[in-house]
């Protein structure tokens, strides 16, 4: 007992990479077997006849006769050993991340992962165990496999060069759209988008719930204006939009809004609604990208950071192109069985529908090279919304020029303007000093006629 005591205490020390851990066979699942080995020992001399049975007893007297012990493993202990003792060292290997501290981009160190071959290493450890000797202590080395970071401080310190901006105003926004914008803009600010990830704006900004920060606000919902948790978001994804053409990003999915909005030209939104309707994008460089939004003073911005590769002299413009203009027809009334039959009110202006293409025009030196179409959009028309009242019987009808008509182009829906953009070069300034947005704010469409509801995106 003493002796298989001894065996099993013998050291054994499991190196990890610059770690070591110190056990002994018993810990790692070995037995031995005396039971055998004593049934073997009186055996000897037991079997033929007396005369043999004495020369087997004088033979193993003369030679010194030894019996070898059994060993046998206990590879449910083995394996629990080294899953908790020598994984312990696992390191995961860590991209290096990229901020922005003080106005200049900073990109942290990467770090190299290791990880512990479970199977390969007690394997190892097994075979080691069998093939002992005499030996106090034994040295097995386990088996690590590193893993790269997939981004390195190299890489990651490529992103220095603003790409692309834009800017639209909020400033006429209740108080309620307001925070969605700026919730939804806060959402975003500080994305690192890395080389081949794709960027999605349902899944950043979150569901527009109360509880995620959003208000009730206008949005339109089957051609009409409503209040819906969470409008005017569409403002956030179509601004980011045209900072992304402009940065000249891959575009993945762009959706237009059912009716044009006021604060682009059309064909130069990007609308999000539900789960089904999304703005994507993709970073098709080989360096991350970093989204910087702001919205404050009614004015909402985009900046996207990355490495400058376009060639010198080159600059972009964009060009919307009205296809078809679709007029919204005659007044559509709801009657109201309470008010007086010279009650009139309009409750939602007319909207002129469209078809319509995006195009971006590319110069280099001051030359035309290339005009490509980004887009094809299509609005719905919707009349204009009145509530008139049914009144008592024998009520007198009031006079036809009371009954004010949409104009075939009305005002409130007429092509919207947007803010003339900076032209787009290839060496945008550092972002050492970023410089001002030089996006003048857009002005609002010429709208004469307010609505009871502020038109606002889906």
């Amino acid at each position: 007992d003493d002796h298989i005591a001894g065996l099993l205490s013998r050291k054994v020390v499991i190196q990890i990479g610059e770690n070591e851990l110190e056990t002994d066979f018993e810990s790692l699942g070995m037995h031995f077997s005396e039971e055998k080995l004593i049934d073997q020992a009186y055996a000897v001399g037991k079997k033929g006849n007396l005369i043999k049975r004495m020369r087997e007893v004088e033979n193993a007297h003369q030679s010194g006769k030894t019996f070898a012990l059994k060993y046998s493993f206990d590879e449910q202990k083995l394996k629990e050993y080294v899953e908790k003792e020598c994984t312990q060292f696992d390191v995961k290997a860590k991209n290096s991340k990229l901020s922005l501290k003080n106005g200049r981009f900073v990109a942290s160190k990467e770090r190299t992962g290791r990880e512990l071959q479970v199977d390969q290493t007690i394997d190892r450890i097994r075979k080691t165990l069998q093939e002992s000797d005499q030996s106090d202590s034994y040295t097995v080395q386990a088996i690590v496999e590193t893993t790269e970071p997939k981004y390195t401080q190299e890489m990651v310190s490529k992103c220095q060069d603003l790409l692309g901006r834009y800017s639209t105003s909020y400033a006429t926004s209740t108080a309620a759209r307001a925070t969605n914008v700026q919730t939804a803009a806060g959402r975003i600010n500080g994305t690192i988008l890395y080389p081949g990830k794709t960027f999605s704006t349902i899944k950043v900004i979150k569901e527009r719930t109360e509880a995620n920060g959003y208000k009730s606000a206008s949005e339109y919902s089957s051609g009409k204006v409503v209040d819906g948790v969470g409008g005017g978001v569409c403002q956030v994804s179509t601004t980011l939009y045209n900072a992304v053409i402009n940065a000249e990003l891959e575009v993945v999915e762009r959706s237009p809004h059912s009716m044009v909005v006021s604060y682009v030209d059309v064909s130069r939104d990007a609308a999000i609604a539900g789960d089904y309707k999304d703005f994507k994008f993709k970073n098709n460089t080989n360096a991350p990208v970093y989204i910087a939004a702001s919205a404050e003073g009614g004015v909402l911005s985009f900046r996207i950071y990355g490495e400058e590769t376009r060639e010198s002299g080159r600059e972009i413009s964009f060009e919307s192109e009205i296809l078809e203009t679709i007029q919204p027809g005659d007044d559509e009334e709801t009657v109201d069985e309470t008010k007086p039959a010279s009650y009139r009110e309009v409750t939602q202006s007319a909207h002129v529908g469209y078809k319509a293409k995006l195009w971006k025009i590319i110069k280099v030196n001051g030359k035309q090279t290339d005009k490509v179409q980004l887009n094809s959009s299509s609005y719905a028309a919707e009349p204009r919304h009145v509530t008139v009242g049914a009144g008592a019987a024998g009520s007198p009808k009031p006079s036809a020029s009371a009954v004010p008509k949409a104009t075939k182009d009305p005002k409130a829906t007429g092509k919207p303007k947007s803010s003339k953009e900076p032209k787009k070069t290839a060496k945008p300034k550092s972002t050492k000093k970023p410089a001002k947005n030089a996006t003048a704010k857009p002005k609002a469409t010429a709208a004469a006629k307010k609505t009871t509801k502020p038109v606002t995106e889906e």
